[in-house]
């Protein structure tokens, strides 16, 4: 079979992959946390204190409060870092040979780019998995109920004590998330290639919610009750859903080349064919120009990569992003591999879960690992993903295997 009919049929399997997994998806995910106290808020049972009815009214900022946090942990993980589609080989013609050669000693980072391309006609394709278990929102312990919510009464007029009350909200929650990734890499010129990833994103919520009544001292008691006749309310809401991310299309260009240096332009697309109600996509289409630098000293070769990442900023924020680091070829089939992975988000608007603040704006992973190559034009590669500060949805550690062929 040559070359062109591959990245046809590779095009078909990400399609076909990609209608089963929204077929398959789940319910609404999007739905638990906006809903664990009860639908559109927390409801309280009608009371006649002292002889007069009382219609309490938390509903409303306990709904906002819930479905901010929501937004927060969809936007979170549906943008967790993937591997790169770009090839581990490179390749060049070489007319006195009148064949293609490496070009590169080592083989690439896992999720940075290199200026240098995969060469004409070639193709790779790639396989990765990465398990997400996610220990901390915004700093605050998932596990342990860290993540505390104050809901207050909604304002009447009058001076009445009883809106006065508040209740506390404890949120313990346990968020999974398994991320298989399918690419391919096609040189469409020596300098040219093209890529495209597509994520299938697992996704399990289970969720556990506490509400206490914590009445003002000149409230009449019994004032605010839930529908239980207590002062307290357990709930649980849990649910899972598989479905694809956001598709990644890929272009990249290498315009410059001179000794060990090489410059290369990047455009990234990505597609809203994820699902927000799912969690796995941002709902927006997303342009990402990229300018990458990258140098080879014998086995060596550091890189680096800047540019940002826009789109509907009424879905998600804009960003900036930067990766820094190196591939080291320490022997023939082994290359190590550091990158510090870095956004900043622009004009940031993300509430920080547990508070009325604006969130950090500053997202930094390490990502360290290694690619070996056991046969031919096969690499299997293995990293390690760690965050450097706690911003956003972070998981202490996340493993990434992943394989891939060049033809």
């Amino acid at each position: 079979m040559s070359v062109r009919p591959w990245l046809v049929a590779l095009i078909v399997v990400l399609a076909a992959v990609s209608m089963y997994a929204a077929a398959a998806s789940a319910d609404s995910l999007s739905d638990l946390l906006p809903n664990l106290f009860g639908k559109g808020g927390i409801t309280l049972n009608p009371t006649s204190p002292g002889g007069i009815f009382h219609l309490p009214h938390f509903t409303v900022g306990s709904e906002q409060q819930l479905t901010v946090l929501n937004d927060s942990l969809r936007g979170q993980l549906a943008t967790v870092p993937l591997p790169s589609p770009a090839s581990g080989f490179t390749f060049q013609f070489d007319p006195s040979l009148g064949t293609f050669v490496r070009s590169t000693e080592s083989f690439g980072p896992i999720y940075a780019q290199r200026a240098d391309t995969l060469g004409r006609g070639k193709l790779s394709f790639g396989f990765s998995y990465s398990r997400y278990t996610f220990d901390s929102l915004d700093g605050k312990n998932l596990d342990d109920g860290e993540l505390v919510l104050t809901f207050k009464h909604q304002e009447i007029p009058g001076n009445n004590a009883f809106e006065r009350d508040i209740i506390r909200g404890q949120v313990f929650a346990k968020v999974d998330s398994d991320v298989f990734v399918l690419s391919g890499t096609y040189g469409i010129l020596d300098n040219l290639d093209v890529s495209l990833a597509l994520p299938i994103i697992h996704n399990q919520v289970r969720i556990k919610g506490v509400a206490t009544i914590i009445p003002d001292p000149g409230t009449a008691p019994g004032t605010h009750q839930f529908s239980n006749g207590s002062n307290t309310l357990v709930t649980h809401a849990s649910g899972e859903a598989t479905n694809v991310g956001d598709m990644l299309v890929r272009g990249k260009y290498n315009f410059y080349r001179s000794g060990p240096l090489a410059l290369a332009a990047a455009l990234d697309i990505r597609l809203p064919t994820g699902s927000t109600e799912d969690l796995t996509g941002v709902g927006t289409t997303r342009v990402g120009p990229t300018f990458i630098a990258s140098a080879s000293f014998n086995r060596f070769s550091p890189h680096v990569n800047v540019g940002v990442l826009l789109g509907d900023t009424s879905k998600i924020e804009n960003e900036f992003f930067y990766n820094v680091g190196f591939d080291w070829g320490v022997i023939g089939p082994l290359t190590l591999n550091f990158d510090i992975l870095g956004r900043r988000i622009i004009d940031n608007e993300r509430i920080k879960a547990g508070t009325t603040q604006t969130a950090d704006d500053n997202i930094v992973d390490a990502a360290m690992g290694f690619k070996f190559n056991p046969w031919r034009n096969t690499l299997l590669f293995f990293n390690m993903l760690v965050p450097l500060n706690r911003t956003g949805l972070r998981d202490n550690f996340t493993p990434v295997f992943g394989v891939e062929v060049t033809f």
